[in-house]
């Protein structure tokens, strides 16, 4: 059969739950469904499917960019506006780019929470709007409304930026392609991905908050899972309410810790197709984590982003932007992020947690007992903001895919 290799195998690291092979499918032969771990996967009934192999052709897991060098422009880039960076995850780059296009007409493809904090990709013609994609939210985004109405945006002639994981924004613009759709004035960012929680752990986690910790008639106003309230560099979930205040108890029962911990992480994460300098995006953000390395010249203690500018259109544009923005030109080497290189880990007792996770109703216990991670994770958490204030982060990097990560990803 030409259908693409998830299909064919039903091997769950071969699927990155992107949704582009069930809207491409020209046929109605592919459903998505969600599995037991809250990921969802791709359905084929073959009684409608006639093998044209379009499925294969829009998968962007039959791509593999790792070990392919590229050469990105690479810059440290902070908003001029210390108010937009106050509210980013890292230096305001994304607010960049969403101003310049809310400013032609254009409209915003961008992760947010819905009324209910699920984690969906949401559509922004404001900057009002836009706001709400603005912090990382680590949990697997919903992307299933963009198809169609990307493409009717694009074809009324407006500009638009789809922002996304490397995978998400492969499987889009594939789709685009088939469909012969024009991209012209369609720009994509990826960002630096580490991999992507399951979102029914997330909302097991909500629920469990709003039961054990809120009091009753108090409700959630707000989640920040990048609030600099001590640090940019912490990474502190940060849930506001309306009367009360659960910062000590978050402190001790993070989401963004188990994250870390990347249990619930989904299966294709560890076998990422897209760690390397070369990227399906026009531009990559990330947080800079080598200052000590780079000699930036501008203030970072409030933030600041590592951008790699990927195409000739995305130089273009940002030769446009960057007046509007501190920003200093730096090596690739002082870019360098792990997961430019290779995959996360995954954990050896990940099959367990979910085992343990499926099995019992206290799902506080499991998720407490495992956000503390492996010894390796832990020993990562205590040493990692010490190498990036000595310089030595970059280093450490490499050693911990020689030493732990080995040649699975090669």
């Amino acid at each position: 059969m030409k259908t693409n290799r998830y299909l064919q195998t039903g091997e769950k690291s071969l699927c990155c739950g992107c949704m582009a092979c069930s809207r491409t499918c020209p046929f109605g032969a592919i459903e998505m469904r969600r599995d037991e771990k809250g990921f969802s996967y791709p359905v084929l009934d073959l009684e409608k499917c006639k093998d044209c192999g379009m499925c294969q052709k829009v998968c962007p897991m039959e791509e593999n960019y790792v070990g392919q060098d590229a050469e990105p422009d690479t810059y440290a880039v902070c908003n001029s506006s210390e108010e937009v960076v106050r509210k980013s995850s890292s230096g305001g780059m994304f607010s960049l780019l969403a101003e310049w296009v809310i400013s032609q007409g254009g409209i915003i493809y961008g992760v947010e929470f819905d009324k209910e904090f699920g984690v969906r990709h949401g559509r922004a013609t404001t900057m009002e709007e836009a706001a709400r994609f603005r912090t990382s939210k680590y949990v697997e985004s919903d992307i299933s409304q963009v198809y169609t109405s990307l493409i009717q945006d694009l074809e009324e002639g407006k500009i638009v930026l789809l922002t996304g994981t490397p995978c998400q924004i492969s499987g889009v613009t594939k789709h685009l392609r088939l469909k012969k759709v024009g991209t012209e004035k369609l720009y994509t960012c990826d960002n630096i991905c580490h991999g992507v929680p399951s979102s029914k752990i997330w909302r097991d986690y909500l629920s469990i908050i709003k039961s054990a910790y809120i009091k009753p008639g108090d409700k959630i106003l707000q989640i920040n899972m990048r609030s600099k309230k001590n640090s940019w560099q912490e990474r502190m979930l940060d849930i506001e309410l309306e009367n009360g205040d659960i910062g000590q108890e978050i402190k001790q029962f993070s989401f963004n810790q188990f994250f870390s911990s990347m249990y619930g992480q989904r299966n294709s994460c560890f076998y990422c197709r897209y760690t390397s300098y070369k990227r399906p995006s026009d531009f990559t953000i990330g947080d800079f984590w080598n200052l000590e390395n780079a000699g930036i010249s501008f203030d970072t203690t409030k933030g600041v982003n590592a951008l790699l500018v990927n195409t000739d259109k995305g130089r273009e544009l940002f030769e446009k932007l960057r007046t509007h923005a501190k920003v200093q030109p730096v090596s690739k080497k002082a870019c360098w992020q792990a997961h430019l290189e290779y995959s996360s880990k995954q954990p050896a007792k990940q099959e367990q947690f979910w085992k343990e996770y499926s099995e019992t109703e206290n799902k506080e216990e499991i998720l407490k007992r495992y956000m503390k991670g492996s010894l390796t994770t832990r020993i990562i958490r205590k040493l990692s903001p010490v190498l990036q204030k000595t310089g030595l982060y970059g280093l450490a990097g490499k050693l911990y895919k020689v030493v732990f990560v080995g040649k699975k990803n090669e």
